[in-house]
């Protein structure tokens, strides 16, 4: 059962889905909530010569070298926000500004809205499903697949949405995500540095 407006305030209201800071009226949707882009933008960087293995996890891209990242600013020296310009054939790594809670019972997807869609950007490579217990904000897998250059702007730009399923039987504390050491991505502060507060 997908989760309608309803549904998800209610399910706010009651403390079991959270959103960090709280949604703005302008985010809520008819069966999903949008969520706003954040100010931290990851970079992997070409490396001649250099290959790596991401079986065992991120932990070799997470040295030095690997990745640039840039932390907007709310304004520029001007005082106009701050973008972030995504050239095409372009990837990065995006977070929302919201950090989000899921409960037990549910599991999120995490998909790009229409209009971003329509001139080339998308959200996600392979990575679209929210597990059980996720806690934290989203990382964004941005893929610039059109021809023109798209200026990307913290708290304005809502370029994801996110849609609550239920579970037909929730699952128990010890298998929901975070509960085992190898759930590196919770409450994650960089898309590649990672580790559990």
């Amino acid at each position: 059962m997908i989760l309608s407006q309803v549904d998800l305030r209610a399910a706010v209201d009651a403390g079991d889905i959270s959103f960090t800071p709280r949604l703005e009226d302008r985010q809520w949707g008819e069966a999903s909530v949008d969520l706003r882009l954040g100010f931290s933008f990851t970079k992997l960087e070409k490396l001649p010569g250099v290959t790596v293995s991401v079986a065992g996890g991120l932990s070799a891209l997470s040295r030095a070298g690997f990745f640039t990242t840039k932390e907007l600013k709310p304004q520029d020296e001007f005082g106009d926000p701050e973008k972030f310009v995504l050239h095409p054939g372009q990837f990065i790594l995006a977070m929302t500004h919201e950090s989000i809670k899921v409960p037990k019972n549910l599991i999120a997807l995490i998909e790009g809205r229409s209009t971003y869609a329509r001139v080339g950007l998308s959200m996600h490579q392979t990575a679209p499903w929210i597990q059980p217990g996720w806690s934290g904000p989203i990382i964004l897998e941005m893929m610039n697949n059109g021809p023109l250059d798209i200026a990307l702007t913290p708290l304005v730009d809502r370029p994801c949405q996110l849609t609550f399923f239920e579970l037909k039987t929730g699952l128990p504390g010890d298998m929901a995500y975070g509960a085992r050491p190898g759930d590196a991505y919770q409450d994650q502060t960089h898309p590649l540095v990672h580790g559990k507060k």
